[in-house]
């Protein structure tokens, strides 16, 4: 058998078992899941729910609400992400200014004031 045979063997039997492991832990998990998932019985939630006819007009009111709370939220999300891409560029701006090198050696400079003090 060649290198390159043996090589691709090697690499089938481990792929293989790989493949079964994890079906194995999926049915692990999924028999974890089945004994603790505790069934308790939902206490007449079906019958509580009372069907009400909902009028077209009330219909679209609630639309337009759900539609103006989404332009809200968007337009919420878009300024609060022009300050922190701001903000970003700020930190950015100064971090550009030092050089590792100098990092370093503050570091290294306030660690030696500290043992001796």
């Amino acid at each position: 058998m060649s290198d390159i045979q043996q090589g691709l063997l090697i690499a089938a039997i481990g792929m293989g078992l790989v493949f079964v492991m994890i079906l194995f832990l999926w049915g692990l998990m999924a028999l974890m899941m089945r004994l603790t998932s505790g069934r308790k019985s939902q206490p007449q939630a079906d019958e509580d729910l009372i069907e009400t006819e909902v009028s077209p007009i009330a219909d679209i009111e609630s639309t337009e609400k759900m539609r103006r709370a989404a332009v809200a939220a968007v337009a919420a999300a878009m300024a609060l992400g022009k300050k922190v891409s701001q903000n970003r560029k700020s930190v950015a701006g100064e971090a550009s200014q030092q050089s590792t090198w100098q990092t370093f050696h503050r570091a290294r400079q306030l660690q030696n004031r500290r043992t001796r003090g």
